[in-house]
């Protein structure tokens, strides 16, 4: 499914990513463990195609990342560590979408069904930590990329996100970052 090969990333002298190479097989689960400033949040933008590497190659499915970004994108769901939410919109925009009984269950899913016609910016940490979990989920992506995904939430929420995490594992392929060991 992907195949991060001698992975470099550098920011003027600064080596943020040192030659990281790893593989993940469909279905499974890795975690990315490590402190702050580690290079977890910058090896995850560049599999994402959202930085490009200084060295080495991303595959996603036969799709390397800077030659087929659209084809290696399109089977990416990613959830930053800061999901990029327009706090003055509602969780699901009032439109009528062919893919209903999908959205619908992806808000299931992410337990957002009874929150969904609020504004985002009247919602907690939690709820909005799953609004962007739904957003990466949207499409039913092969791949999830979920970048501490439960920074910031309260023990019960960590044990759902966690519980979820897995489930997930069931029908995609996730990649996790923390810095929590028990997280991973």
């Amino acid at each position: 499914m992907i195949e991060v090969k001698n992975l470099k990333k550098r920011y003027g002298n600064k080596l943020a990513v040192n030659d990281v190479s790893f593989t993940v097989e469909n279905g499974e689960i890795l975690g990315f463990l490590g402190p702050n400033g580690a290079g977890k949040s910058t090896t995850m933008n560049i599999i994402t195609g959202y930085l490009s590497s200084t060295e080495g190659t991303v595959t996603i499915d036969g799709c390397e990342i800077l030659e087929d970004p659209i084809g290696a994108k399109s089977k990416i769901g990613y959830l930053p560590e800061f999901p990029p939410l327009y706090p003055d919109m509602t969780v699901i925009k009032k439109v009528k979408l062919p893919k209903k009984a999908h959205i619908a269950e992806v808000c299931d899913l992410v337990k957002i069904t009874h929150v969904k016609d609020r504004v985002i910016k009247n919602l907690s940490k939690g709820y909005k930590q799953r609004v962007g979990l739904a957003q990466a989920l949207l499409g039913n992506p092969e791949l999830l990329i979920l970048d501490e995904p439960t920074v910031g939430l309260d023990p019960k929420q960590i044990i759902e996100i966690r519980n979820l995490i897995k489930s997930l594992g069931k029908k995609h392929t996730v990649i996790l970052s923390s810095h929590v060991l028990p997280e991973v």
